[in-house]
């Protein structure tokens, strides 16, 4: 097995400080999904928001700026599509909706509504709230 040396010119491209330490891991943030009923995420002051765990603002590049929030869950569909041929794990869930939903923050986000089954169940512009589950991913329903 050959070793691994760091030359001079490696070393200079260094970063001069150490990784950026998270409040938390990224189990315990999405344990409050499961846990704690709550959709979590991140907002930085430029403005930018995502449910994704992010360590640095990926708009403005801040890092210092960024906090983490709660999100309400409830949104409108901008998009959807019906799967009748599904994944392994949703298999005796469908046919179902996956769909694009903006939340009333202004983030989109992707997840599915499960009892949306016919072309008539959904509809652009529909008002609806993510729900805790026991199933994977984000679950909606339709308010």
């Amino acid at each position: 097995m050959a070793a691994q040396v760091q030359t001079p010119a490696a070393q200079a491209h260094a970063p001069a400080t150490g990784p950026v330490s998270a409040p938390h891991s990224v189990g315990e943030f999405y344990k409050g999904y499961e846990e704690d009923g709550k959709l979590r995420g991140y907002a930085c002051a430029c403005g930018y928001k995502t449910l994704t765990y992010i360590l640095q603002c990926p708009r403005c590049g801040s890092k210092k700026d960024v906090s983490e929030t709660t999100f309400k869950g409830t949104g409108e569909v901008i998009a959807y599509s019906l799967q009748n041929v599904p994944a392994d794990e949703f298999v005796n869930d469908a046919p179902y909706a996956y769909a694009l939903v903006r939340l009333e923050e202004g983030t989109v986000v992707s997840g599915w509504l499960p009892n949306a089954k016919r072309p008539e169940d959904l509809k652009i512009g529909d008002k609806v709230h993510w729900t805790k589950s026991y199933k994977i991913g984000m679950v909606f329903e339709k308010d």
